[in-house]
């Protein structure tokens, strides 16, 4: 089940992009229903009184002007959980990622 999340008040800092490759082929994995390459991000998490976390957000397509340290913002950020074998978490992804701006929220507005 996917569960969006209600990034208001939260602030996300860049730590890395790279591209999202097969395992067993070595080629960057596209999205199956656009056909876009996906990129994962790393992010450092802040939520005001909370222990800072490092979250990847996997996004649909190449991330322009975003570097290391950018202060970002996702569109559409949606949280899933995954079980495999004994190994078990939550994934996050969103449709994208942009340079935060002031006055605006770290997501798009939309409660969980």
């Amino acid at each position: 089940m996917q569960f969006r999340v209600d990034t208001d008040g939260m602030t996300f800092i860049v730590g890395g992009i790279r591209g999202v490759m097969d395992f067993e082929t070595k080629v960057q994995v596209l999205d199956k229903s656009s056909g876009v390459p996906l990129f994962d991000v790393d992010v450092m998490a802040v939520l005001t009184g909370e222990r800072p976390e490092q979250l990847t957000v996997r996004v649909v397509g190449q991330p322009s002007g975003i570097e290391i340290g950018t202060r970002v913002r996702f569109r559409d950020l949606s949280a899933r959980t995954w079980e495999m074998g004994d190994r078990h978490g939550v994934s996050f992804k969103a449709s994208r990622v942009e340079p935060w701006t002031a006055g605006r929220s770290s997501g798009d507005g939309k409660a969980a």
